[in-house]
C-alpha cells in the first residue's frame, strides 16, 4: 500500500460524514456562536470564500434540524446513522468536492480506519470482551484463584473506554492478540510459564507490523470514532462522556 494509506471510497466517506454529523449537531445545540468560533476562522485560513462559508453554516443548521426531527420520532442512533449514510451516498457532489480538495491539499480523504460500521464495531467489541473473559477464566483455572471467574471479570475503565472508541481495524488487532493469548493459556501445560510474556509481546509486535503493512499507517494514528460503541451497542456521545469521562464534561 502507498505510504500514508489509501483514499477513502465514496461509501467510506459517506460513513465519515454521517458520523461527523453527530458531532456537528451536538456542537450546534450549544449555540451557533460556539460552533462558528470552532470552524469559521479555520475555514478562512484555508482560503474558503464567504459564500462557501455561508453554505456550510446553512448545511450545519440543516443537519441539526434533521437530527432533532429523527430523535423526536424516537429513532435509535443506529437508525439515524443509517439514514444519514444513505443520504450522503446519494449526494455524489460531496465526495467529488472532497476529491478535488484532496488534490490541492492531501490529507482529509486519507483512510484512517473504519469508524462508521457500527454493527461490525459492536460485533468485534463483544467478541473481544468474550475472548478476554475466556483468557481470565483460564488464568483462574490454572492458578485456582476463584470458583466463578465470570462473576468477577471486568474490563478496566481505561481499557473499556479505549475499546468503545476504537475503529474496526484496531478492534480486529486487539481481538487477534487476545485470541493468541487464549491459545497460549490453553496450551500452558506444554509451555513454561516464564515463556508466555515474551511470546505475547512478540506476537503484538508482529501484529503491529502487519497492520502497518496492510493499512499504510500505524495503529496509534487510527481515527477515533465520535459515536461510542459499547457492549450494549451505539451510545449517545454526550451521555457517554458524562458517564465515562466526567472530568472532561
Amino acid at each position: 500500500m502507498a505510504e500514508g494509506g489509501a483514499l477513502m471510497t465514496r461509501e467510506q466517506y459517506a460513513e465519515l460524514l454521517a458520523e461527523a454529523s453527530f458531532r456537528e449537531a451536538a456542537l450546534m445545540e450549544r449555540g451557533l456562536l460556539i460552533w462558528g468560533e470552532k470552524h469559521v476562522s479555520h475555514w478562512r485560513e484555508q482560503g474558503r470564500d464567504e459564500q462557501w462559508i455561508r453554505q456550510r453554516i446553512k448545511l450545519a443548521q440543516s443537519t441539526r434540524s434533521l437530527h432533532r426531527a429523527m430523535r423526536r420520532r424516537g429513532w435509535s442512533i443506529l437508525e439515524i446513522f443509517e439514514e444519514l449514510r444513505k443520504m450522503y451516498i446519494e449526494s455524489t457532489e460531496l465526495y467529488d468536492a472532497a476529491l478535488a480538495d484532496e488534490e490541492k491539499s492531501p490529507g482529509p480523504l486519507r483512510y484512517r480506519g473504519n469508524t462508521g460500521d457500527l454493527r461490525l464495531r459492536y460485533t468485534l467489541r463483544v467478541l473481544l470482551y468474550e475472548t478476554d473473559k475466556l483468557v481470565y477464566s483460564e488464568l483462574c483455572r490454572i492458578y485456582e484463584q476463584t470458583d466463578n471467574p465470570e462473576a468477577v471479570f471486568a474490563e478496566k475503565p481505561n481499557t473499556r473506554v479505549i475499546r468503545d472508541l476504537s475503529c474496526v481495524e484496531d478492534l480486529e488487532l486487539m481481538l487477534s492478540l487476545s485470541s493468541y493469548t487464549l491459545r497460549l493459556y490453553l496450551a500452558l501445560e506444554q509451555l513454561p510459564d516464564d515463556d508466555l510474556m515474551p511470546l505475547i509481546h512478540a506476537e503484538g509486535e508482529r501484529l503491529r507490523a502487519h497492520f502497518i503493512e496492510q493499512h499504510g499507517y500505524p495503529p496509534e494514528d487510527s481515527a477515533v470514532p465520535y459515536i461510542p460503541v459499547t457492549l450494549d451497542g451505539p451510545q449517545d456521545y454526550e451521555e457517554y462522556r458524562a458517564r465515562e469521562c466526567p472530568r472532561s464534561s
